[in-house]
């Protein structure tokens, strides 16, 4: 196993490095996503059914994390914009569960093919797939319908008002943008 592993490691880095490299713009980054590529093979190579499709698997576990990888970041770089400070946040949560009282207000404004998605996926905790079979619908519908709905709600609840959050996404505090609200 090491000799084939070490082979591998050989015969692959330098190429797999350049893939990387094309897509990422840090040299050390890439160098640590290609470590990252060969501990999953190395984890992983028991499971290659067939040796002469290696070089196309090796390539798509490349290709899963970058992808991974930049998931990660983007997710990072979002919470840097989140309060972190725990002096910062109260006590109780009593904003969350303020919010939690009168969101059910504007997830009833939504249309009704969006609303019984956002229902299912978020309130319910179904997979996409489990809200597709629900409704009948494609898998590529329901997951539209889901993203479209969460964007609706969004729209609606941050034109009402502004929220502060921490990193777990929890409402923390929020305003009303506008003086006269009818549904918070």
């Amino acid at each position: 196993m090491n000799d084939e592993i070490n082979h591998i490691w050989k015969e692959h880095h330098d190429q797999l490095l350049d893939f990387i490299r094309k897509r990422t713009k840090d040299p050390i980054e890439a160098e640590d996503i290609l470590q990252e590529v060969f501990l999953k093979i190395l984890d992983k190579i028991d499971s290659l059914k067939d040796s002469e499709k290696l070089k196309s698997w090796m390539y798509q576990i490349a290709r899963n994390t970058i992808i991974d990888h930049f998931r990660l970041q983007k997710k990072e770089d979002k919470q840097i914009h989140y309060v972190t400070s725990e002096e910062d946040e109260p006590e109780d949560n009593s904003s969350m569960k303020e919010a939690e009282s009168w969101i059910g207000l504007y997830i009833d404004g939504l249309p009704e093919n969006y609303k019984e998605a956002v229902v299912l996926s978020e309130l319910n905790g179904l997979s996409i797939g489990e809200v597709a079979e629900k409704l009948n619908i494609s898998y590529t519908n329901a997951r539209a319908r889901v993203h479209r709905g969460r964007q609706a709600l969004k729209k609606s609840l941050t034109d009402c008002c502004t929220f502060h959050v921490d990193v777990y996404g929890n409402i923390i505090d929020y305003h009303r943008n506008a003086p006269v609200c009818k549904k918070c």
